[in-house]
């Protein structure tokens, strides 16, 4: 495999072709695999996506418990599709893997996405009390 290859293409290839070539052995000759990543390969795809679909789960449950307003734990709750999808295009665009090191450094990016989102959120219910007063100034809140 070279340099910047997927190597779950690479194994499926390779496993083609040691199909082929399987073909013409004499009777009784047969490959002997000692060492096949594509099963790992496919356990850690597997994990990375139920990793991200828990985290998913669970930061919105703790989005809507903690902030107590469906729609601003929706706003947050949005973005976390929109900035996983986008991120796999900038992936595409620029030509980088999507191996374990970046699947896990998106799955650690929602953490910061939902932290943002909420900091935001209170930043703008804290200027929109602000602007109530300024523009209330008689009133109790």
């Amino acid at each position: 495999m070279r340099y910047g290859e997927n190597a779950h293409e690479v194994i499926n290839n390779v496993k083609k072709k040691m199909e082929e070539v399987a073909k013409g052995f004499p009777e009784g000759v047969k490959f002997n695999i000692v060492y096949d990543r594509s099963e790992l390969i496919q356990e850690s795809i597997s994990s990375v996506k139920t990793t991200l679909i828990e985290e998913m789960i669970v930061v919105s449950i703790v989005v809507l418990i903690f902030l107590f307003h469906w729609r601003s734990a929706v706003s947050i709750i949005v973005q976390i599709p929109i900035t996983i999808v986008s991120s796999f295009i900038l992936l595409n665009a620029f030509g980088v893997t999507s191996n374990i090191m970046s699947l896990t450094g998106i799955a650690l990016a929602i953490g910061v996405i939902v932290d943002n989102g909420i900091i935001m959120a209170e930043n703008a219910y804290k200027n929109l009390s602000h602007r109530y007063v300024e523009l209330n100034p008689e009133s109790d809140r």
